[in-house]
Formats: C-alpha cells, structure tokens, sequence
C-alpha cells in the first residue's frame, strides 16, 4: 500500500511544523471599548469632542466677545443708554457663555438648556430686526439659528448623554 501524501517534515528542520496554522482574517486589537484589552478592562482612548458641538462652543464665546465689544464702543462713542440697549438685547449670550464652558463636562442639562436660550435669543433677535436693529441683530439671529442646529445634532445628543466617569479615588455612591 502507498501513501499519497509525502511525509511529514521533522522538527529538526522546521521547528514550527507541529503548530497549527491559523488562515482566518487577522484580528484588530482595538475592541471598540479599549485599545489591545478584551471587555473593555483596558486604557480606554479620551473622546474627543464632536465637531458640530466645538462650532457650537465656538460661536458662542465669538458672539458674547462682539456683544462685549459692542456694548463698550456704544458706551464710548453715544453714551451708557447705547451699552444697555446693547447688552440688554444680548442678554442671553451671559447664561450661554457660561454653559460653552462645561461643554467638555457630560450633561444632558447644558445641551437642552443651550438649545432653549438659543431659540429665545431668536425670537429677541427678530425683536430687535423689527425695531431695526441693524445689522447686528441679523448676525444674532443667524448665529442663534445655527446653534441650534449645531446642538440638535446626533452627535451632540450622544456627547452630552456619555456617562460619567468618577474624579480619581472616588467610586459610584450607591
């Protein structure tokens, strides 16, 4: 009887022909949940905030500046009723500029709350269009509207809804 098959090679002269040979696809050690680690157990890559959330925060802090620019050179050139006026029909850009900066912290809260001042500060914004406002209540409507939009993205949901992670040395109070 013959052996169809030649026979095997020995492990003198390739010290690996026992091991079985894997031929499936390689496997990525990124897991979705830490980088190299299974179930999520290893380091776990910052996230990093989304664009349209970063646009929103940028807006933010621009508009709040030229409100506080404005408001100074009116007070300068035409008198303190001017900075009022300015900074009364901006009013809203205080409370906003204070939540752009906890826009890195996690919170449901601070996304509905910016998404609500900004819809006021829209309709103060036609307000002041209607009275004639100039130009400057143009751009406030339109940088209002795209805030709104801006946090009403699905990538904004999911940043202000990621959990929370406890400071260092402090657990989860139950």
């Amino acid at each position: 009887m013959s052996n169809q098959f030649p026979p095997p090679p020995s492990p003198h002269e390739n010290p690996q022909a026992g091991l079985p040979r894997y031929t499936g696809p390689a496997q990525d050690p990124y897991n979705g949940y830490g980088y190299g680690y299974g179930y999520g157990y290893g380091p776990v890559q910052p996230q990093k905030m989304p664009g349209g959330v970063r646009a929103a925060q940028v807006i933010i802090w621009v508009l709040s500046g030229m409100c506080l620019l404005g408001s100074v050179l009116g007070g300068v050139l035409y008198g303190p009723r001017v900075a009022g006026a300015v900074l009364g029909g901006n009013f809203l850009l205080i409370p906003l500029c204070v939540l752009a900066f906890r826009y890195h912290l996690p919170g449901h809260g601070k996304r509905v709350a910016s998404i609500v001042l900004s819809s006021v500060q829209i309709l103060v914004g036609f307000g002041a269009l209607g009275r004639g406002g100039g130009p400057g209540a143009l751009i406030l409507v339109g940088c209002s509207i795209a805030l709104v939009i801006l946090l009403s993205q699905g990538g904004a949901g999911a940043w202000f809804k990621r959990p929370r992670t406890p400071a260092p040395g402090q657990g989860y109070a139950g």
